[in-house]
């Protein structure tokens, strides 16, 4: 999707690794190899706010500016959770910065709930996950299956899925938590982990 960094020199390095070289010596290839493994996420992230690739497309070279400034004011423990609430942050704010003079328009419904797991099927998946999750998904109960391959995979908000499946939304909200907690829990027995959080 996006190729301006080159830094393939990196892809061996750790996320601690990287983001402590350019935070004690100020080493903007190793913030950009670490920005560029998560990428797909930021982009995932910016297009369900602004429906729009052009503007997502942009937004991830402006969080890269904001992420430059930020990077070095912040502990950080985890990256990527704490890389997303910037991505989030920042294209709520341009969000709303456009639309300021409209009162009929709202962010994304989901956004509030809308976590760090989005995007980790396919931004955090080693390569022998696939089997591993397809098997834990399979042995969800019925609604929660349903209700986190509606959210995650085809990415439809609660009232949609409650619609589809006929309950509360505070029910799908539950099922969908369950389901993550379920599916972590089954991931690990496997020996796989990182994938839900």
């Amino acid at each position: 999707m996006f190729s301006f960094f080159r830094t393939k020199a990196f892809e061996h390095d750790t996320d601690e690794a990287l983001l402590t070289r350019f935070q004690q010596n100020g080493d903007l290839t190793s913030l950009s190899a670490l920005y560029e493994r998560y990428m797909p996420m930021v982009y995932g992230v910016c297009l369900k706010i602004f429906r729009d690739p052009v503007k997502s497309q942009d937004a991830v070279m402006s969080i890269y500016e904001e992420l430059v400034r930020k990077a070095r004011e912040h502990r950080v423990e985890s990256f990527r959770g704490w890389l997303y609430v910037l991505a989030r942050n920042h294209c709520l704010m341009e969000w709303r910065k456009n639309h300021r003079h409209r009162t009929d328009l709202h962010p994304p419904e989901d956004m509030n709930q809308f976590d760090a797991v989005e995007a980790t099927f396919d931004v955090e998946m080693p390569v022998n996950a696939g089997k591993p999750l397809e098997k834990c998904l399979e042995e969800l109960p019925g609604q929660q299956r349903q209700s986190v391959e509606l959210f995650y995979f085809e990415e439809k908000s609660y009232k949609e899925i409650a619609a589809l499946l006929s309950q509360e939304v505070g029910k799908i909200r539950s099922y969908i938590q369950n389901g993550r907690r379920n599916l972590k829990i089954c991931l690990e027995k496997a020996g796989i982990r990182g994938i839900v959080e």
